[in-house]
């Protein structure tokens, strides 16, 4: 386009041709705001709407943040569940070997997951949590191996000899009171050892073998533990029921797992309505809380042991 200026001696617009300077300086400017415009175009563009390509990648970020939430739930699980069944798998140990386990170890090195996942990628991260929770299911089956060694090293006709269930039918776990130790009596409002393990049950519910035994003794009183059952098991296992109501048994009499001996009641020094259960191998006094395995799933277990290890005062 060209340009015009005004002139005044001959009163009259006369063409002005342009300068080279000014036609590189148009040029320029039009480059400059070409790409101002440009680049605000595609800030503006990419505020609101997204590329197929990333599109994708936040789906499949997403989907790795779903597994790995996934994983690491399971990993926190699993991890739960292993404590629970070294717990058991030692104690029943024990108690048909008298003595402690060996240790076993399967893993020569030591394994710290957290010290790598710190330091790792997305996508390392995940990898490294499913290689994590598949050790824990090896260790898992492992345990479940040593299990099935020992169930087969027993007799079949001992393995109803063992207390191992909980002496009340239709119980709750969450009825479970204080367990041996120190507890504040509940008259005397003092720290006494407190010599088994407290179930709540109503008057009247039926009070089980929980395993196949002998009535060594029986005594009825309306004092201290009031009516009182002793059975004789085996291994050198001897299990006290105190408080109850009516005893549906005799001294001398063989009874098996399951079978009907008592009616819970509050005879006794007793605060409220419950069957005091004891576990004695030889003189040593045993925690009812760990022969109750054979009853319960691994978190119902853990349960158990956090209600009566909390109870800080007894009911008898």
């Amino acid at each position: 386009m060209s340009k015009y200026q005004f002139n005044r001696d001959q009163l009259r617009f006369i063409e002005v041709g342009r300068s080279i300077k000014d036609m590189v300086l148009r040029v320029v400017m039009a480059i400059v705001v070409s790409l101002a415009l440009a680049v605000a175009y595609y800030f503006l563009f990419s505020s609101f709407f997204n590329t197929p390509e990333e599109q994708l990648l936040k789906r499949e970020r997403g989907l790795l943040a779903q597994e790995y939430d996934r994983l690491q739930g399971k990993m926190g699980e699993l991890d739960l569940v292993l404590n629970e069944l070294e717990g058991r798998d030692r104690e029943i140990y024990r108690t048909l070997f008298k003595s402690d386990p060996p240790d076993i170890e399967v893993e020569t090195q030591s394994f710290n997951p957290l010290q790598s996942l710190t330091s790792s990628g997305y996508y390392n991260l995940v990898h490294q949590t499913d290689t994590i929770y598949q050790r824990l299911e090896q260790k898992a089956d492992r345990i479940n191996r040593l299990f099935k060694a020992i169930a087969l090293s027993i007799k079949p006709e001992k393995i109803e000899s063992i207390p191992d269930v909980i002496p009340l039918r239709d119980f709750d776990i969450g009825r479970v009171g204080a367990t041996i130790g120190d507890r504040i009596h509940p008259f005397y409002k003092t720290i006494r050892m407190h010599t088994g393990l407290d179930l709540i049950a109503a008057l009247g519910a039926d009070v089980l073998a929980p395993a196949d035994g002998t009535v060594s003794n029986i005594t009825l009183s309306n004092r201290g533990s009031g009516n009182t059952i002793t059975l004789e098991h085996a291994f050198g296992y001897r299990t006290v029921y105190a408080h109850l109501q009516d005893v549906w048994v005799r001294k001398g009499q063989s009874v098996a797992k399951g079978t009907i001996i008592a009616r819970a009641g509050n005879r006794g020094m007793s605060l409220a309505p419950h069957l005091h259960y004891e576990i004695w191998k030889g003189e040593e006094l045993m925690n009812p809380l760990h022969f109750c395995y054979a009853q319960l799933t691994p978190a119902e277990y853990w349960q158990v042991m956090m209600a009566g290890y909390n109870s800080g005062q007894s009911l008898d």
